[in-house]
């Protein structure tokens, strides 16, 4: 990866680990998971698989060692769900809505993950309070970013406004 992608990529996921970790932490509604959000929109640009893996696996290990969660927690299930966004790109190239709906169910997977996950290792409670509402908004609020934001993170990793094709 070059220098400015690579610059481009690591101020992304500063920026939403930081949110995600500081802000969104001390507040009581639910609120989107940005970091997962980054790694979804990361898997739209022209980088090499193994790199947007490698992102994902150390984003959610960024996130699991300033969090309180069982350590690898969040990086193994951000690594599904790249994986699972890199597989399935090519189904979001219809645009905006599309992309909004396709990381909406990406992220409904990658919440899901982390609710069986974290209660096969006694962090949450599948059945508990706010589950629905978690399983629900937080899906809801990634897909409303990722339709507005997706086309500006692509072009910024990329820079090539000519091979955009998600506009």
């Amino acid at each position: 990866m070059r220098l400015r992608p690579t610059l481009v990529v690591f101020s992304l996921l500063l920026v939403a680990v930081v949110l995600q970790t500081t802000l969104f932490s001390q507040t009581e509604f639910v609120i989107p998971d940005l970091v997962m959000l980054v790694v979804i929109m990361l898997s739209l640009t022209r980088l090499r698989a193994e790199v947007v893996l490698g992102v994902a696996f150390l984003a959610g290990l960024a996130v699991d060692l300033l969090g309180s969660s069982v350590l690898g927690l969040r990086a193994i299930v951000f690594t599904i769900v790249a994986y699972v966004a890199l597989r399935t790109r090519e189904r979001a190239d219809l645009g905006r809505v599309v992309i909004g709906l396709w990381a909406g169910l990406l992220t409904f997977t990658g919440v899901l993950l982390l609710l069986v996950i974290g209660t096969l290792f006694g962090q949450t409670v599948l059945l508990g309070d706010g589950v629905l509402e978690l399983l629900l908004l937080v899906p809801l609020a990634n897909s409303i970013l990722a339709a507005l934001f997706s086309p500006v993170v692509v072009r910024l990793v990329d820079r090539d406004t000519t091979a955009f094709r998600y506009a």
